[in-house]
């Protein structure tokens, strides 16, 4: 059952931009690329302290050779999030939301590599959220238009990421800033809501918020939230079937599925009472609304109802997702040994058809694991799998084309990415990204 509602954009806020630089960012980066070479930036985090150090990495090679050099890299002191425009980035910029504050930073970078701050834009004016957070729910309509969509203040904001300003989108209304309001959204004045990865279905903006009532008690329902980039005008749908859902994959025709995460996956395991099934739900290309009639069930994926979540984009009509193994399956017993087992190396990449509700996963052959294990009390060693996390993207390489990328961290000292275009023969890209790796794009 879902409800739908058409609605155009306003609700008041403030606005407060300021450019500036932060003494502690380290602007050393790799080796200098020459001119004319490709240029890629790959964003990792060192947890050398509870803060964590975020590395971001520029260079004209990707590939086994390639050095990644910390000292060399733009070292920021905290956990950025990271992202790289789709589409026109004339001047090969980078944005890094702040995890401290609710600043994103523009970066640009020279054709020999070398990374300048160019300008910054500071949310707090308009909203509570974090730098990191609303650029995890950000994408690029264009050179001068992005939409982030905001949990905390339930709004989609405007701003234009080349000259770090927000957009007011009826300035001829009010004195005050417009941003889009969502607060017709809102389910439960005591419960909390969650977004994070949209995607973009042509001029739209396309993202979906959970919404989880106080307690836990179960996973919440789903909403979604499309924006027209031409028109500001928002469209609203909601679904009470599929809850804690995370990103968007898309098949060959550019239909986009949205993926239920650990939260699912755990509480339906433990028969958590309304716990839905870990799930995968769908938005049909031009579309505005839920498709009705496309629901995955992922315990379906395996024959034996393993723990399932996520799903991103692999080629053509495959996705790929983490499922637990069979040696992790039984140590999940109760909410604590759930929690401690999403970061434990018991998940195992699968490849499924996103198109067939009622597909079969077949596990990605021939990645192997590090040695190292990590040990959490209260719960066995156990080897082999990947983290309980699925780090990907896709970007044209210069030697391999247009590639689909994942990546695979079994410890948080280093991180092996892998590039995933053919579900039957993954191939490693490297193995020597140091820390955990969130991000690898292209900027040139």
């Amino acid at each position: 059952m879902k409800l739908k509602t058409l609605i155009l954009c306003m609700t008041a806020g403030l606005s407060l931009v300021g450019c500036g630089s932060d003494d502690n960012d380290q602007t050393k980066n790799q080796s200098p690329s020459p001119v004319n070479k490709p240029l890629y930036l790959v964003k990792s985090t060192q947890w050398d302290t509870n803060a964590g150090v975020s590395l971001h990495f520029i260079t004209n090679t990707l590939d086994s050779d390639t050095v990644f050099d910390s000292t060399k890299a733009l070292s920021i002191p905290e956990y950025t999030g990271i992202a790289i425009p789709d589409g026109a980035n004339p001047d090969s910029a980078f944005y890094a939301g702040m995890k401290t504050s609710g600043v994103l930073r523009r970066y640009t970078v020279s054709d020999n590599g070398t990374p300048t701050l160019d300008k910054e834009l500071d949310f707090s004016g308009v909203t509570s959220n974090i730098g990191r957070n609303l650029l995890r729910a950000t994408k690029f309509m264009s050179p001068t238009k992005a939409y982030a969509l905001d949990h905390i203040g339930l709004q989609v904001i405007a701003f234009n990421p080349t000259t770090m300003k927000l957009i007011d989108l009826d300035p001829a209304t009010t004195d005050k800033l417009d941003t889009i309001s969502l607060a017709h959204l809102k389910e439960d004045q005591e419960g909390t809501q969650w977004t994070v990865f949209p995607t973009t279905d042509g001029d739209h903006f396309v993202g979906t918020m959970g919404f989880y009532p106080k307690g836990g008690a179960d996973t919440g329902i789903t909403k979604l939230v499309i924006v027209d980039s031409n028109t500001d005008q928002l469209y609203t749908d909601s679904v009470n079937n599929c809850g804690a859902v995370s990103g968007a994959a898309k098949d060959a025709e550019g239909n986009m599925y949205f993926a239920s995460y650990t939260t699912a996956a755990a509480a339906y395991k433990l028969g958590v009472p309304y716990a839905y099934v870990p799930c995968v739900i769908r938005v049909k290309k031009g579309t505005t609304e839920f498709d009705d009639s496309y629901n995955l069930n992922m315990q379906n994926l395996t024959n034996n109802g393993r723990m399932a979540m996520g799903a991103v984009t692999g080629k053509g009509n495959i996705a790929y997702n983490l499922i637990m193994s069979d040696a992790g399956q039984p140590i999940v017993k109760d909410q604590a040994s759930a929690k401690k087992a999403i970061g434990l190396p018991v998940w195992e990449y699968h490849s499924f058809d996103l198109t067939d509700s009622n597909a079969l996963a077949t596990k990605v052959p021939g990645i192997q694991s590090s040695p190292k294990k990590p040990s959490v009390e209260g719960l066995p060693d156990i080897e082999g799998g990947t983290i309980g996390r699925i780090t990907s993207g896709s970007f044209e390489h210069d030697k391999l084309g247009e590639i689909v990328w994942i990546s695979q961290t079994d410890n948080e000292e280093a991180t092996s990415v892998y590039n995933a275009t053919d579900p039957e023969a993954w191939s490693l890209i490297t193995n020597s990204v140091p820390g955990q790796l969130e991000y690898v794009g292209r900027l040139k």
